[in-house]
């Protein structure tokens, strides 16, 4: 589905970009989950987030799923189950 068959905007690919390294990768990564990250880069990672959240079947439609995305971003709820998972390494 595009953004826009889901009611959003279109982000462009460069204002997206992941590193050029793995290492780049996670700190760009890590950074979004902090709550620093561009609205591209939200855009993106909320979008991913949503529809995987939607096909876990917990959610009635696509907007459920993102607005639960959206919470867990914006609570620190995401970057908190990350650091949770680091932290068992």
């Amino acid at each position: 589905m595009t953004p826009e068959q889901l009611g959003k905007r279109m982000v462009l690919p460069q204002d997206i970009s992941g590193g050029s390294s793995v290492e780049e990768a996670a700190k760009i990564f890590a950074t979004i989950l902090k709550g620093e990250g561009t609205w591209a880069q939200n855009a993106g990672v909320l979008a991913n987030a949503a529809m995987a959240l939607h096909c876990t079947g917990k959610y009635k439609n696509y907007d459920g799923a993102y607005n639960a995305a959206v919470e867990s971003l914006e609570s620190g709820k995401a970057n908190s189950t990350l650091q949770k998972l680091l932290a068992l390494q």
